[in-house]
């Protein structure tokens, strides 16, 4: 008779999960979602959504480019990484399962930020909004595969 016992720094399949291997997998997400979202941004331009607000307190009213929606989209694989590495670490059995809840929250969470825009339209609200969750859906669900070994 076995037992498998799943140690720091092995994904819940029982494979081993590198730094490397979980950052990949996070900008491999956040690629795959900056490519999305701009397929969104100029869609919903191309449908006549204008993406135009406040995004800095204080600035005039400005439209969402491409290169904010790029660096919104990759950018936060590197705290995703980052966690699921400490995760890895501290608990590695349940890893997985907990950076499912914890990314779930973040990703509730950022939908509290468009809202905030002044002077967004309602179109472009929906937008950004959408564009959120492909961001976390992206770049937290590779992560999430890799962490549980799929």
């Amino acid at each position: 008779m076995s037992t498998s016992t799943n140690t720091a720094g092995q994904a819940q399949g029982g494979s081993t999960v590198s730094a490397g291997g979980l950052f990949g997998a996070g900008f491999m997400g956040g690629g795959i979602a900056a490519v999305v979202n701009l397929v969104l941004l100029f869609g919903a331009g191309a449908a006549g959504v204008a993406i135009v607000g406040e995004f800095q307190p204080g600035q005039p009213a400005a439209a969402l480019g491409a290169v904010p929606v790029l660096l919104s989209s990759i950018i936060p694989a590197i705290p995703g990484g980052l966690l699921a590495l400490i995760l890895t670490r501290v608990a590695s059995q349940k890893a997985a399962l907990i950076f499912g809840i914890i990314a779930v929250v973040f990703t509730l969470l950022s939908l509290g930020g468009p809202p905030n825009v002044k002077g967004l339209s309602t179109g472009g609200l929906v937008v950004m909004e959408l564009m959120h969750v492909v961001a976390a859906a992206g770049i937290g669900g590779m992560i999430w595969r890799k962490l549980s070994g799929k």
